[in-house]
């Protein structure tokens, strides 16, 4: 079995796990909006003081805790640096809301069509 034939067959087990595609679920207006939501008010208030609004609490706490933990683990950087976990924790965050949007949408038609 070739490495591409093991990559498949990892694949084809995960979408039998999911109930919706990876794909769907990164590619999804909720997860996209979700990501948008965090990164974006948070980050023009970062560039512009004055930018700031209510919209970035959320962003801020995460990048908060993100920063609090960095700092107790590598105390010397500077913080931009934390830019790179804020921006991943945002990810799986909009991830995991994406999906539970794919989930309840996908189950919500599963059920409309059981009722036909």
């Amino acid at each position: 079995m070739t490495a591409s034939d093991e990559w498949a067959t990892v694949r084809r087990g995960i979408r039998r796990r999911l109930p919706v595609s990876p794909r769907r679920i990164v590619t999804s207006p909720a997860t996209l909006a979700t990501f948008t939501l965090l990164v974006v008010p948070f980050g023009l208030g970062w560039l512009e003081t004055r930018l700031f609004s209510p919209l970035a609490l959320p962003g801020y706490l995460l990048y908060g805790v993100g920063t609090a933990i960095g700092n107790a683990i590598a105390p010397r950087f500077d913080l931009w640096v934390y830019w790179v976990p804020f921006l991943g924790g945002s990810g799986a965050i909009a991830v995991a809301i994406g999906f539970g949007f794919e989930w309840w949408r996908e189950r919500r038609a599963t059920d409309s069509m059981e009722r036909l």
